[in-house]
């Protein structure tokens, strides 16, 4: 092989126990050696993460578990040894209602700080990929997505009906400072904290 350029690699170490969980079943799983195997899926989660962690904010700690648990998933059902053509699992029936109201008190209780999905999935009673299966299956979104949902929505509450600074806002919502708050509401909601505030 020759090489023009510098070369570019990245280093992810996966504990087993997230590699266990995120198979599923019965039986431990083993990573098969691959070298110079190729998997687009893996590559997007790495590049995901690489940004994440090169610009890292403690409010990005749930994303980065939900993406090391698909890297995990993906790792496990395709890059395993003696794999064989992946079992046909039938649809997840998602959350009890008590479990989905638990992990939703939990989020709104310590929506100021950074949280793991792991605590989550601990009030749901499951272990980690299970709880991040099925609670996008009740949700339609990842725990990321909705914990930022809330995040925003309780941002909103507050600009439209205190008189809290912006910058002490963002602080109380979990974001990591002003800046961050704006950037989130003007990709998902198409508008700033200011001018929340002016219309409230």
């Amino acid at each position: 092989m020759e090489l023009e350029d510098g070369l570019k690699t990245a280093h992810l170490y996966l504990t087993d126990t997230a590699l266990q969980e995120a198979h599923g079943e019965d039986r431990p799983v083993e990573l098969a050696e691959e070298l110079g195997s190729s998997d687009p899926l893996v590559e997007q989660i790495v590049l995901a993460l690489d940004g994440v962690v090169r610009a890292w904010e403690p409010s990005a700690r749930t994303y980065v578990d939900h993406l090391v648990g698909a890297l995990a998933g993906r790792l496990a059902q395709a890059h395993t040894v003696g794999r064989s053509a992946p079992s046909r699992i039938g649809p997840s029936s998602g959350l009890t209602p008590r479990q989905l109201i638990a992990a939703r008190e939990l989020m709104e209780q310590r929506i100021a700080e950074p949280l793991p999905v792991c605590d989550v999935a601990l009030a749901a009673g499951l272990s980690t990929s299970q709880f991040s299966r099925q609670f996008r299956t009740s949700t339609g979104k990842s725990p990321h997505q909705f914990l930022l949902q809330l995040r925003l929505d309780h941002a909103c509450r507050l600009l439209r009906t205190g008189t809290l600074p912006i910058a002490d806002i963002a602080l109380c919502c979990g974001f990591s400072h002003q800046e961050h708050l704006t950037r989130v509401m003007r990709a998902k909601l198409g508008t700033t904290p200011a001018a929340v505030r002016r219309a409230g």
